[in-house]
């Protein structure tokens, strides 16, 4: 089923509709430990680059940052999105976050506990949400200037 862009849900539900017993799952338990030492190697990764990027700015904390957001379809369709922030100095990402509008959720009034959406709006506002929302939290360090693709290109203009 990935093979066609489709998940193991997917797999779950063909089987069923089709008769034939699930999919294995007994690589579910690898797969779970790779997907956590990958979001180990991520947050380490990210954390050195903020480093670098505060040595870079001579101790300074503030950095300056770009905000860029990408989705899954062309156009402002799109169910799931993904925002990076990457130092201007190093050019290395130090956050990233993925932002869903699509709910899994059987009843969709009262959402379940892995519940993946964290987003509602246009997919064209991911970006300006994200910033927003990370703004008050700051993880790392404390964003210097945030440069959306939009905001860039009016800098440039100007």
């Amino acid at each position: 089923m990935r093979c066609i862009g489709k998940g193991a849900e997917s797999a779950v539900m063909f089987c069923g509709i089709m008769n034939l017993p699930p999919p294995p799952t007994k690589f579910t338990k690898f797969n779970n430990n790779l997907l956590q030492a990958a979001r180990e190697t991520c947050e380490e990764s990210m954390a050195e680059a903020v480093h670098e990027a505060v040595e870079e700015n001579e101790g300074g904390r503030d950095i300056a940052v770009a905000v860029d957001g990408s989705w899954q379809k062309r156009g402002f369709s799109s169910k799931n999105g993904v925002v990076t922030v990457t130092s201007v100095d190093t050019g290395k990402v130090i956050d990233v976050e993925i932002l869903s509008k699509h709910c899994i959720c059987p009843n969709k009034t009262k959402h379940l506990q892995n519940c993946k959406r964290n987003f509602v709006g246009y997919s064209g506002k991911m970006e300006k949400f994200y910033i927003k929302a990370r703004k008050g939290i700051q993880i790392f360090t404390p964003y210097f200037d945030y440069l959306t693709e939009s905001s860039f290109s009016q800098r440039i203009s100007s």
